[in-house]
């Protein structure tokens, strides 16, 4: 089955009930089906062929999960991209992709629309909203277009090997890689999902509040409606209207990182709310802290469940099941808060050495998967498909341990990616801009604690003789061309980079000061 027959078995079984719900419409199951042929029809008359680029920038809405059923309905690609982008960044993930279509909110379009002419290949630019000058309007299209049949077309069975999502994932080269992901890697991410996500059809509402440009987002728009249960987007996190929304709509499940929970129950007046309907909490993206679980259990009062993955595996490898959600106190139950569960349905595990050899148990290696939900590679990247499939094995990067029963603890990384509040960040790619300073003769990124964010960005640069240490104007420098997000948060002046006799720079040594007594490096 490719993704789309989700959402026709649910608009056939549930017609009434309610679909999707953002600030804007609520959309029950056969408007919501309807709303999708009519869009895929707009996309089928543009001279979409199958495998084509529809590239989007929005913000969490109701047109946005529409599009990744349009897609799927006429044979398209989703590339999903992250609004927290600076327009260099943005620019250089679409001539990459080369999508046919880019469909952006009025405000992104008007962004991107200085670059256009740079980049190639894009042969309709349309606004979701208010659209600007060359741009055409997505509901005037929509409103024009006739809608597909009710029945989705038949398919070859090998349909479901055919790519639906492409997510840009950095890496360490500080250029970000395209991974492609399949019907078939998302539908084995839902099969999993469903064995313990404890959804009923007809009746339950998922809170969604991570963006709809994660795979988690992507993820949790096909689970829903593979279920008939209802979607309830927020546009982004804000602690307030996600806590009011859990608590005065029947909102039964819900999805956040570590560090939207911390935000929550950091906010004022939340702790006099009540979340009556709320049964569920899905978390992950970035480490749980055992203490901030531990009190969001005793708040929340429900059950808890724990997805640990990458983009290249459809957001999920391992499961920490919420019967491994034990407030007891004993070592063992606080062992599995802290892990990151075991292999979900379908899915295999290793944790080995540079050689791929198994290390022990309880010893340190990279962690390997294999699995229905793994990526078939990266686009236009054979090389790099290649090294990250080696011997039948995707190789995460992510250092981590297995215990006796198979839990699986992430304890660092291969690489030196930074985790702050969810979002990933490479600092390859911030030292590149670091480094196009003229005052900056070195420099080295490292990631360092931070309460509310997980981690934090800190830079060390070694200056040229006479410049003077203005850490403002370097971070300053570094928002010309990075998202802000991405940006360093502080910086510290060094009057050398300490580097191995390779010439590489041994970032342990830059860690250890802050990282000195945490259980976990990351």
């Amino acid at each position: 089955m490719t993704i789309d027959t989700y959402l026709w078995r649910s608009a056939r079984l549930f017609p009434t009930f309610p679909a999707v719900v953002d600030a804007r419409r609520s959309l029950s199951y056969a408007e919501f089906a309807d709303e999708v042929r009519r869009l895929a029809a707009v996309l089928q008359s543009t001279g979409l062929r199958a495998g084509d680029r529809v590239a989007v920038l929005a913000k969490n809405r109701w047109e946005y999960a529409a599009l990744y059923y349009a897609a799927a309905r006429v044979d398209a690609v989703v590339v999903p991209l992250n609004w927290r982008l600076s327009v260099p960044e943005l620019r250089w993930i679409l001539t990459d992709a080369a999508p046919t279509m880019v469909v952006a909110e009025a405000g992104y379009a008007r962004n991107l629309d200085p670059v256009r002419q740079e980049i190639p290949g894009v042969r309709h630019w349309v606004a979701l909203d208010q659209a600007p000058a060359g741009w055409d309007q997505l509901d005037q299209l929509m409103s024009a277009s006739t809608p597909l049949d009710d029945a989705p077309k038949a398919r070859a069975p090998e349909a479901v090997h055919a790519p639906l999502v492409q997510i840009y994932t950095s890496g360490t080269t500080g250029r970000p890689k395209g991974a492609v992901l399949t019907h078939a890697n998302l539908a084995a991410a839902i099969a999993a999902l469903l064995s313990d996500f404890d959804l009923r059809p007809g009746e339950d509402r998922f809170l969604q509040v991570t963006p709809l440009f994660h795979v988690g987002g992507a993820l949790m728009v096909m689970t829903c409606a593979a279920t008939c249960t209802t979607l309830r987007l927020l546009t982004e996190f804000e602690p307030m209207p996600a806590a009011r929304c859990l608590a005065q709509e029947p909102v039964t499940h819900t999805l956040m990182v570590p560090a939207m929970l911390r935000w929550l129950f950091a906010e004022p007046g939340v702790d006099q709310l009540k979340f009556a309907h709320l049964r569920f909490v899905a978390y992950g993206a970035a480490p749980m802290p055992v203490a901030l679980l531990e009190q969001a259990m005793a708040r929340l009062q429900c059950r808890f469940f724990q997805g640990y993955g990458l983009s290249e595996t459809a957001g999920l490898l391992t499961i920490l099941r919420p019967e491994d959600h034990v407030l007891d106190g004993s070592p063992r139950a606080l062992a599995r808060l802290a892990s990151a569960g075991r292999e979900m349905l379908g899915t295999h595990i290793r944790v080995v050495d540079p050689e791929g050899q198994d290390v022990p148990v309880g010893a340190v290696g990279e962690v390997v998967a294999r699995g229905p939900c793994v990526s078939p590679g990266y686009w236009n990247l054979p090389e790099a498909s290649i090294e990250a499939n080696r011997d039948g094995w995707f190789w995460t990067g992510d250092l981590g341990t297995l215990d006796d029963e198979r839990y699986l603890t992430i304890v660092d990384r291969v690489k030196d990616m930074i985790v702050l509040g969810g979002e990933n960040i490479y600092p390859r790619e911030i030292e590149l801009a670091l480094a196009s300073h003229p005052a900056v003769t070195d420099c080295a990124v490292i990631g360092i604690p931070h309460e509310l964010w997980g981690e934090e960005v800190l830079a060390y640069v070694t200056l040229a003789e006479g410049a003077a240490f203005e850490p403002r104007v370097l971070i300053a420098h570094c928002r010309q061309s990075l998202a802000r997000y991405k940006c360093p948060t502080k910086v510290e002046l060094l009057t050398a980079i300490p580097r191995n006799a390779a010439g590489k720079i041994e970032k342990a040594k830059l860690r250890e000061p802050y990282w000195a007594g945490q259980k976990k490096r990351v």
